[in-house]
């Protein structure tokens, strides 16, 4: 417990004085200690209270109610977000500027934190707890100004598309349609590339001219979610998660997966801002991602949905709400933009550039691109908005720096915790397609991406609303990888009525053919290059048991008896080459 009098005993002299004036003490109290016990007196009776309360200005009591509603502590940062400013102090000489002249506020906040002692004595003093409200607009404004400049706003609404897009991905994983580098466990750019031209709405921005991971959104926001929400292995496969979510769409399998996202993912979202130097440096130490996302995440939840949020004041609350995050474990920075000699960061320019642009990230990548959030930047790719961004360098720092606004869509408010169930704003088209007794194919509404993949995965195209259901078509996909009955579910699923007797009887025949053919194990064919081999082998009692004749000149042995074999042609005097 810190009581007023402790920290008061810290204070010099000559500073103590100087608060004694502001109580209405007299010149004649000149030692320290009673000093101390002056200022004591009058902080820590009622009456006497309740008099210096009077006495501070009406930024002062709030700066104060702040700080007793949070357990004593002042966050000054998030005052000034909430409030624009701190309690004002008298101004001094210029060269004094360093200086800070004494006001009574710091009687109740020493350094930081109200004193334990005067805690309960606030108790009908303060006002009451005044929560930071954030609110949005219902319209976005055709275009803003920043820089002398006017910039057009380009806005996407994002829950049917992000939906359809992550349906397509693990169809396309699923197929084994995409590779990844050796490496980083990233999509190859030929892979992201293949992806985009199976998205609904290919990227946010018109594709560059080098396409691969570091130049779009959408393709690297999928590969990574899918994951690190436990959707896909790191080797390129779905897992259980994974498949069950591409063929149920079960919405409660999607929440798991992004909470595992949110609180346990290890991709960092810095290393997705280009311009951003030192993440690499020897003397960089980094806080985990998964800390920095979940605070980002729960600040989001706080959110009001469907409304539009300035990103601006979407940091002011990350602040207010006591959600701001460190990035850095040292005390010290070794981060810049563009030059390190030129390019390094300070102050607010620190925090819109690495904490602004980590949050612009989360959202605009992950967030926008599965669906949960729709997003509205500055139409001009080079557009930058980032504060202090200019002071280094001439382009944008990242892919993200023209995020102007974001709304959190019902999918959203779902995966947020705002909402307790989800209802698509698109329902899922039931009847895709009828089955004739010649299993050929016929539809009836247009596919998504998604179902497009998963239909000439198992049938051939005749003409645009006709496709055949074909053996070896259907029995390749399984032999991939994809599971027969899942497969058989989307055929019924999705048909028009009840099915065909010959189509369901065709069915039923392979899915119970599956097991006729199993594979039992790998084995080896041995050539017998001299006479007599043959008859050795044969009378062996040993190698008798382990091979069996194929031929004359060749003799099969099981991959998992080859060792045996080995060691017994040894002992007989020969050796396999």
């Amino acid at each position: 417990m810190t009581t007023l009098k402790e920290q008061l005993e810290q204070w010099r002299s000559d500073d103590l004085k100087k608060y004694v004036y502001l109580l209405g003490g007299k010149s004649n109290i000149q030692r320290k200690a009673d000093r101390v016990t002056f200022i004591q007196r009058k902080m820590i009776f009622k009456e006497s209270l309740r008099a210096v309360w009077q006495e501070l200005d009406d930024i002062a009591k709030r700066a104060i109610s702040v700080a007793y509603h949070n357990d004593g502590a002042f966050d000054s940062d998030a005052f000034v977000a909430q409030y624009g400013r701190l309690p004002p102090r008298p101004q001094r000489e210029r060269h004094w500027y360093y200086y800070k002249e004494p006001i009574l506020f710091d009687l109740f906040v020493v350094d930081g934190q109200i004193p334990d002692d005067l805690m309960p004595l606030l108790a009908d003093l303060v006002s009451p707890l005044e929560r930071f409200q954030l609110e949005g607009i219902e319209s976005l404004p055709s275009e803003v100004t920043r820089h002398k400049h006017d910039w057009d706003v380009v806005s996407v609404e994002t829950e049917l598309i992000g939906r359809a897009d992550l349906l397509t991905y693990l169809q396309m994983v699923a197929q084994k349609q995409v590779k990844f580098g050796a490496k980083n466990n990233r999509l190859t750019a030929a892979s992201v590339r293949k992806a985009l031209a199976n998205l609904m709405d290919g990227d946010f921005r018109e594709l560059p001219e080098s396409v691969t991971g570091r130049t779009t959104i959408r393709p690297f926001g999928l590969d990574v979610f899918a994951q690190e929400s436990g959707l896909m292995t790191r080797t390129g496969k779905l897992t259980k998660a994974g498949r069950d979510y591409l063929h149920s769409q079960n919405p409660d399998i999607m929440l798991a997966a992004f909470e595992k996202w949110s609180d346990s993912g290890k991709f960092d979202e810095l290393t997705r801002i280009k311009n951003l130097g030192g993440l690499k440096s020897r003397g960089t130490r980094l806080t985990p991602a998964a800390s920095r996302r979940e605070k980002v995440i729960e600040a989001l939840s706080w959110c009001p949905v469907d409304t539009w949020i300035s990103i601006n004041d979407f940091y002011r609350a990350v602040i207010i709400w006591d959600f701001d995050f460190e990035v850095e474990k040292t005390g010290y920075t070794n981060l810049y933009v563009g030059s390190r000699y030129y390019g390094e960061l300070h102050g607010g320019n620190y925090w819109h550039v690495v904490n602004g642009l980590y949050i612009n990230t989360v959202i605009w990548e992950y967030l926008g691109t599965i669906g949960a959030v729709d997003i509205a930047f500055a139409a001009d790719e080079y557009a930058t908005f980032v504060k202090g961004a200019y002071d280094y360098i001439d382009e944008p720092i990242s892919l993200f720096d023209g995020l102007l606004y974001f709304r959190i869509n019902p999918w959203g408010a779902f995966l947020l915790g705002q909402a307790d169930k989800y209802t698509p704003a698109q329902p899922q088209q039931k009847e895709l397609f009828t089955i004739d007794a010649d299993k050929r194919l016929h539809l009836l509404a247009d596919l998504l991406p998604n179902e497009r993949l998963q239909l000439e995965a198992i049938a051939e195209p005749v003409d645009g609303k006709t496709y055949q259901l074909r053996e070896l078509k259907l029995l390749t996909a399984v032999e991939s990888g994809q599971q027969f009955d899942q497969l058989s579910a989307f055929l019924q699923a999705n048909h028009q009525g009840k099915m065909e007797t010959a189509v369901s009887q065709w069915l039923a025949r392979l899915q119970k053919n599956q097991g006729a053919f199993k594979e039992a194990g790998t084995a080896v064919l041995i050539q017998l290059n001299q006479r007599g081999l043959q008859k050795l082998v044969r009378e062996d009692k040993v190698l008798a048991k382990l091979c069996q004749k194929v031929d004359g000149k060749t003799i099969l042995v099981q991959s998992s008896k080859l060792t045996h074999f080995r060691k017994r042609i040894k002992e007989l005097g020969y050796f396999l080459t």
